[in-house]
């Protein structure tokens, strides 16, 4: 009975999976307002019956994809910290990483820019508005970054003015905008002149961090 219930759990969990997988390439591939239940069921070999056991529209789909995707890149990129290191350590690894996660999940960062562009455009009903802001509200204040900065700012390896949080928006801003223009194009891979404006932004950022120019 027991093996009976895991495996149509294990059945119900790979189903969402390929509805968010479709979805995800869908409207990477058609935009976030052309794309209709039945076309990810299609893409899915799915049927509808099946999506609304999941899903109870279109719209939330597209905000468990984005949430989805944002929480896999900031734990990907926390896990990179080094416990031992210095502050300043820890966040060159973070950032090290964040660079990597974009060059393996060149679309994560596309869909992120893409819901970004969009968000205002697509009319979601007040309670998934309210679902995703609270989302990024929790993200804003409990910053994947923050531990590195408060560990820099108490060791002196981080120096900069700003409080930690505060620095922490910064630089995430910052290396989205980056990471988001580098890859609009389809490439998986980085050109060259893009691989070393990484490292540099890498490197500015740190310095900014530690104020090292009144060091």
């Amino acid at each position: 009975m027991q093996a009976n219930e895991n495996w149509h759990q294990q059945l119900k969990n790979q189903n969402r999976d390929e509805l968010i997988e479709a979805g995800k390439q869908l409207f990477l591939k058609h935009g976030l307002l052309q794309v209709k239940i039945k076309d990810i069921c299609a893409e899915a070999n799915l049927s509808r019956v099946t999506f609304y056991k999941h899903f109870q529209s279109i719209d939330e789909l597209l905000l468990t994809i984005q949430m989805q995707l944002v929480e896999s890149m900031t734990q990907y990129v926390g896990q990179a910290a080094t416990p031992n290191g210095s502050g300043r350590e820890q966040l060159a690894a973070m950032l090290n990483a964040w660079v990597s996660f974009a060059k393996e999940n060149p679309d994560h960062i596309r869909f992120i820019q893409l819901f970004d562009i969009n968000y205002e455009v697509v009319h979601f009903q007040p309670e998934l508005k309210d679902t995703y802001e609270r989302f990024i509200q929790n993200g804003k204040e409990n910053h994947f970054l923050l531990e590195a900065l408060n560990s820099g700012a108490a060791d002196g390896s981080i120096r900069n003015a700003a409080p930690p949080l505060k620095l922490a928006q910064f630089i995430f801003t910052v290396m989205m905008g980056m990471l988001q223009k580098m890859f609009t194009h389809r490439s998986h891979e980085l050109h060259q002149l893009d691989d070393q404006m990484t490292r540099q932004l890498v490197d500015m950022l740190l310095h900014y961090a530690g104020n090292e120019d009144k060091g």
